[in-house]
């Protein structure tokens, strides 16, 4: 018994499969560039803000604290 090719049938699944593939590789560019862009706009805005006033060193020994105790 000689077995049935149904070509059709292949090449709508080959066109449904490409037309997915198509579908999440469009998907994945955009949010690659969305992505990309956001990290620019943080970049910039990071380059904009001064950075922030360090607080001072302590001048030498700490101060000696007196407890009274009864």
């Amino acid at each position: 018994m000689q077995r049935r090719v149904d070509k059709e049938k292949l090449a709508r699944a080959d066109r449904e499969a490409r037309l997915v593939l198509d579908a999440e590789r469009h998907a994945r560019i955009a949010k690659t560039t969305r992505l990309r862009e956001q990290r620019l706009q943080q970049e910039a805005l990071a380059q904009d803000k001064p950075e922030p006033a360090r607080r001072r060193e302590p001048a030498g020994r700490p101060a000696r604290r007196v407890i009274e105790v009864d």
